[in-house]
């Protein structure tokens, strides 16, 4: 998986999380990255959630941990919260959702070329 790139109070910076910043979450939360995903989602996430998904997606987009650590804390105090929230789910959402064989501009789907006359290619009935 590629890192994705996003811009948040602490600048602009690449997050991914693989297993070993998965499994390093899951640790310091006590829950899994789907089910603090959800947290996010209901409502019923807790400032410690923000701050270890951005910490730990640093880490795997190439950012040394003491400094990751070090970057993030002091950031909260001087920014709205929602902006790390918001941070925190597209990591997240990364890490659960992304499919790397899905590029932008990839065609994918139907190859057949549809009928002039607007029926399916297996039909033999004119489309209204």
């Amino acid at each position: 998986m590629q890192p994705i790139t996003l811009t948040w109070p602490g600048g602009s910076h690449p997050f991914r999380l693989r297993l070993g910043e998965l499994r390093a979450l899951q640790s310091a939360r006590k829950a899994g990255p789907e089910e603090i995903y959800l947290r996010f989602h209901s409502g019923r996430w807790e400032a410690d959630d923000l701050v270890q998904v951005i910490r730990w997606g640093l880490v795997g987009g190439g950012m040394a941990p003491d400094v990751a650590a070090t970057l993030v804390t002091p950031l909260i105090d001087l920014h709205p919260l929602v902006q790390f929230k918001l941070t925190a789910q597209a990591v997240l959402a990364h890490a659960l959702f992304q499919v790397e064989d899905d590029q932008v501009g990839e065609d994918k789907g139907a190859t057949e070329t549809p009928q002039e006359n607007g029926a399916s290619p297996n039909s033999t009935v004119a489309a209204p």
